[in-house]
Formats: C-alpha cells, sequence, structure tokens
C-alpha cells in the first residue's frame, strides 16, 4: 500500500526533469510514497531525463500522454494512476516547495487539518 502520491504534470521542463524529483524525494520521507510525473507531450528531453532518473529514485512513475492535452488532464491522468491514500500536486516549473507536502502529512497527523474525500 502507498501512503502518499505526489503528481507532478509537466510539458517541456527538461531543466527541471532532474533537480525536481531528487528534491521532491528528499522531501518526502515516506518510505511507501510514490512521485508521478505525467508528461503531457513534450517536444524537448524532458521524458528521457525522467527516466535516467529511474535507477537512482526507485519511487520515481512516468506517464506519458502521446501528445499535449493540458495541465489539467495531466493532473487527473496522474490522479487515476495514484496508488496513495493521500494525493498532492505540484506544478513541474518549481513554484511550490515540495517541503510544503510534509508539512500538510505533519498537519494531518497532528488533527491540525482534516482530510477531505472525493
Amino acid at each position: 500500500m502507498v501512503a502518499l502520491s505526489v503528481i507532478v504534470p509537466v510539458r517541456d521542463q527538461a531543466e527541471n526533469a532532474a533537480p525536481l524529483p531528487r528534491e521532491i524525494a528528499r522531501a518526502i520521507t515516506i518510505e511507501s510514497g510514490e512521485i508521478i510525473f505525467v508528461d503531457d507531450g513534450s517536444s524537448d528531453s524532458t521524458v528521457e531525463e525522467l527516466k535516467a532518473l529511474s535507477t537512482e529514485i526507485a519511487r520515481l512513475r512516468i506517464i506519458q500522454h502521446g501528445r499535449n492535452i493540458g495541465q489539467s488532464r495531466a493532473i487527473r491522468t496522474g490522479v487515476r494512476a495514484a496508488r496513495g491514500d493521500i494525493v498532492a500536486t505540484l506544478d513541474g516549473d518549481e513554484q511550490n516547495d515540495p517541503c510544503d507536502i510534509a508539512k500538510i502529512l505533519d498537519m494531518l497527523r497532528k488533527g491540525a487539518i482534516e482530510p477531505k474525500e472525493i
């Protein structure tokens, strides 16, 4: 069972494809977590960069759209593929700090916020 799934939609983000998964893996210390990058039809080396990390980050999963169908659809694809009880999303352009997910998980554990089921 996977406790946490982090979904990251990306398109033409080759420059972030190596640093971001590493940063997420450092921030999310849950053993049973997974990191799902959904490539939304990139025309650069985003997918190749991510695939090169798959041996380094065992919990990294990569899903590809054959063509660009939009960020919302990429998030939907990731959520549908997620195995976690808790799902978090991050932007692929590093606008969001992965450490915030750990803070939210801590608040959930302490009962400071209530989980919502959809």
